[in-house]
């Protein structure tokens, strides 16, 4: 009898252990948008470019005050010149400065992009959370900070079709005549910084907000982060679909045949071997955003208690 006690209270104590772990799981999904910051923003953030993100979430409570969390998520992240159509800059075109250069106008590129990030993220508490009662409704206001990587891949349209922009190298990257420009990854480290807060509204569910901002390794979300490559070294390196997607000045010309076989017979293209694609002066490399609703379940044992003796 007392070996039976000793093994019952033991697992009984087992119970109890998972039971305190438990109480520190919570998984939980996030629905809401996506937003860009990069060349194809003109370095602002434009409602119109917002989309739909969503990801599920695991966090592990260490503390009443602090916690870490795995995130999957999907974002879509897209820019368009024809946004910022009519602004006026100064430019270096063909190596002579334009004043009231409508750039972006000219320039005409765009692009869309799934991304999908996996990351881990540190966040601290700014109200202690309440880890040993179910019946408490605490109000949690968070900040974090992390590490990931996302993937991503960059494309735009070609008459009716969707084009991927990588492959094509649409500043000539990795051919011969420029083989120190190597092609851009498509996997890429993602710094995830943010706040959000999240409210008890039962003994096992949260209902939050979060959003948060994605520093990244990369100038190519949008495919654009240096200067236009030679018309002739990007059409014999991608033939004519890397020509025409790299300056699509093109479109603006109304002689302008995509259709002819040799499309720089009909020097329809603005800009030349050079001049700069990328005209960004704030922060070098690209950045996204998520935010959104969140709801998380609190997992905890459900079995019955220890008989008494």
């Amino acid at each position: 009898m007392d070996k039976l006690k000793s093994r019952v209270l033991f697992i009984c104590a087992l119970f109890i252990g998972l039971i305190a772990n438990a109480q520190r799981v919570e998984v939980g999904l996030l629905l809401g948008a996506s937003n860009y910051l990069g060349d194809l923003s003109n370095e602002t953030v434009l409602m119109k470019e917002t989309h739909f993100a969503a990801s599920v979430f695991g966090r592990y409570n260490f503390s009443p005050k602090f916690a870490m969390s795995g995130f999957f998520g999907y974002a879509r992240v897209s820019g368009d010149d024809k946004n910022f159509a009519g602004e006026k800059r100064n430019y270096v075109l063909n190596k002579v400065a334009v004043q009231d250069f409508e750039f972006n106008k000219y320039r005409n590129l765009n692009f869309y992009s799934d991304v999908y990030e996996f990351s881990a993220h540190a966040e601290y508490n700014l109200l202690p959370n309440n880890l040993t009662s179910y019946t408490s409704r605490p109000f949690l206001p968070y900040v974090f900070m992390g590490i990931g990587i996302f993937n991503f891949n960059p494309k735009s349209t070609y008459g009716n079709k969707v084009v991927e922009l990588q492959p094509l190298a649409t500043e000539g990257q990795g051919s011969t005549t420029y083989n120190e420009i190597k092609k851009y990854p498509l996997t890429a480290v993602c710094l995830p910084v943010g706040f959000g807060f999240r409210q008890k509204i039962g003994d096992d569910f949260f209902l939050g907000f979060e959003a948060g901002v994605r520093f990244t390794s990369t100038n190519y979300l949008d495919d654009v982060g240096g200067v236009y490559g030679s018309g002739s070294v990007i059409y014999g390196a991608t033939g004519k679909s890397g020509l025409l997607m790299s300056d699509k000045s093109w479109e603006l010309n109304p002689n302008a045949d995509p259709n002819s076989t040799n499309p720089l017979a009909t020097e329809s293209f603005m800009f030349h071997e050079g001049d700069k694609r990328s005209d960004r002066t704030l922060n070098k490399h690209d950045m996204y955003f998520m935010a959104g609703v969140t709801l998380s379940y609190t997992i905890r044992f459900r079995g019955q208690g220890c008989p008494q003796f």
